[in-house]
């Protein structure tokens, strides 16, 4: 049975506390054919002195910071393997992981995508966590599913394994996208447009949840995710599906609550008027009319919300990276699945 070569690319910035793990991770796969990537994107710490020590065991490429995807997309341009797979740099691999993924691409060529249950790891507490969204169902993510992932994401980068030939048609991961948002996310659309999806459902990745995850700005995830679906539902023509219309009101919904609680009214209040659009709602009809209020006014009806709901108001926490965004917002959606 042939044994493809699978290319691992890990983009890191400032990880010399962990890539170590992850670099380990991959040189311990039990599937005998695999290249490593690392791209070192501008590490003003330790990460060069951590990556040098395996420098015999991977191919290493440098650049000036430009950010997580633009560092996804010179590793993925330098692969050779047949397939490609991603490893961010504070998570790691079990042993078994390609060997567990690489026949069900291998043997389904109209498969382009795989990927994979997670664990979670709670660096600070150092143990074992439940899920970040126990409500999410990635198993749900398979076949051809593209309209499915139009709802939400809860694919995790570092579970996935891609056929370089669906790279090829799709392209890589979209710079004009601002930040460490949604490339991923886009990459994903792209690439279930064309090819089905498959699932492994053994937890063969682990998950670290720590403080320094990344940079992280909500509003930004929700506006580029929001921006992004707008695009893709306008060019599939699915803008009257009711199903999806909720999902854009309720995406809108989180944005202008997340502007509301950072004092941007004037944001606020064309998120929720976009999200009227897509839906009415009394609830955000409401929230729309209160943006108009002086901040103090807005802040003393949060207080009072949270001490009728008897709890403080959340605290941002990290997503999940290529998952949708939790809900931390001050007025969070009583019931309601983060989008």
């Amino acid at each position: 049975m042939a044994t493809p070569l699978v290319s691992v690319v890990i983009p890191v910035y400032n990880g010399e506390a962990f890539v170590g793990q992850a670099i380990e991770s991959v040189l311990a796969q039990t599937w005998p054919n695999v290249e490593l990537i690392v791209v070192n994107d501008g590490s003003t710490d330790r990460s060069a002195e951590v990556i040098g020590r395996y420098r015999d065991r991977l191919v290493l490429v440098q650049q000036p910071n430009q950010g997580v995807a633009a560092a996804r997309n010179a590793g993925m341009s330098r692969a050779h393997g047949e397939f490609v797979a991603l490893l961010d740099q504070d998570d790691w691999w079990r042993p078994e992981k390609l060997a567990r993924q690489v026949p069900l691409l291998r043997d389904n060529p109209q498969v382009g995508l795989v990927h994979t249950a997670v664990e979670h790891f709670h660096q600070g507490l150092q143990q074992w966590v439940g899920p970040l969204n126990p409500q999410a169902r990635p198993e749900l993510l398979v076949g051809r599913c593209f309209r499915r992932l139009l709802l939400d994401n809860q694919i995790y980068n570092s579970t996935v394994l891609l056929r370089a030939e669906a790279l090829r048609q799709v392209g890589l991961c979209d710079l004009s996208i601002r930040g460490n948002t949604v490339q991923d996310y886009d990459l994903w659309l792209r690439i279930a447009r064309h090819w089905e999806f498959a699932f492994v459902p053994e937890p063969l990745v682990v998950f670290r949840i720590h403080p320094h995850q990344g940079t992280w700005d909500r509003r930004l995830m929700l506006s580029e995710e929001a921006q992004l679906l707008e695009r893709v539902l306008a060019q599939e023509q699915l803008t009257k599906e009711e199903e999806l219309r909720s999902r854009m009101a309720r995406l809108y919904d989180q944005l202008g609550t997340a502007q509301l609680d950072a004092g941007d009214r004037r944001a606020a209040r064309q998120s929720f008027r976009r999200s009227l659009r897509w839906r009415p709602s009394g609830r955000v009809g409401l929230l729309w009319l209160a943006s108009y209020l002086p901040g103090p006014w807005i802040r003393t009806l949060q207080a009072l919300w949270h001490r009728r709901m008897r709890r403080p108001p959340a605290s941002a926490s990290p997503p999940t990276p290529g998952c949708s965004v939790p809900d931390n917002s001050l007025f969070p959606q009583g019931g309601e699945r983060p989008v």
